[in-house]
């Protein structure tokens, strides 16, 4: 499942790479028009917008420029309450991506991998908790990934959303208040944001760095 969605990541970068190639700068310029548009749609509609984060990052694109404006939207109607919603949002996500990996994801893999010999483990390893918490704590790691990766190894529903649910839920509302308090301009936002997310890089660094002497 992670060769296929580095593989559709790979294909979306090659497909507008191709589109700007073609269009030139004129296609630059209307992809630019149209995300004006949806930034211009969404901050009016806030449902959309809370659509949005809980659907488009599971077909590959990038979470932040939605918690982008899920700030500014918090700005205008509540921070907190953009932090709730979007907490909604990320949780929403976090079980469709599952259960998609998990039922038609792996049924796909598993014909790809029927005439190969090699064939995915029926059982998640014993130390998969471990790997997960790896990985939603190693910055940089997109959190679709391993929703994908987790849903394809079967890791128990209940241990997912227990291990991934506050990392992606603090560490989104971090993002969130950051935001509010930058297009705000409210230092008190900018500073707790801001904190909340150094606390989870930091909690990924100490984490990472017992592992690696308990190995």
């Amino acid at each position: 499942m992670v060769l296929f969605v580095l593989s559709l990541f790979a294909l979306l970068f090659f497909l507008y790479e191709a589109f700007l190639a073609f269009a030139g700068e004129g296609g630059e310029q209307m992809l630019a028009d149209w995300w004006h548009a949806f930034e211009s749609f969404v901050l009016q509609n806030g449902f959309w917008l809370f659509l949005a984060i809980a659907i488009l990052p599971g077909l590959i694109l990038p979470v932040a420029p939605f918690l982008t404006l899920a700030g500014i939207w918090g700005d205008e109607h509540g921070p907190w309450l953009s932090c709730l919603y979007c907490s909604f949002a990320l949780t929403f996500n976090l079980v469709w991506t599952y259960w998609f990996a998990r039922k038609t994801g792996r049924s796909l893999i598993e014909k790809i991998l029927s005439k190969t010999k090699y064939q995915l483990p029926e059982k998640p390893s014993e130390n998969l908790v471990q790997w997960a918490l790896v990985l939603r704590l190693t910055p940089g790691v997109p959190f679709i990934f391993t929703n994908y990766g987790l849903g394809l190894l079967r890791m128990p529903f209940s241990t997912y959303l227990f291990v991934s649910i506050p990392v992606l839920v603090f560490t989104g509302c971090g993002y969130v208040l950051a935001f509010a308090g930058i297009f705000g301009g409210n230092w008190a936002y900018l500073w707790g944001g801001t904190s909340m997310v150094v606390v989870m890089f930091l909690l990924g660094r100490l984490f990472l760095k017992r592992k690696k002497h308990a190995n």
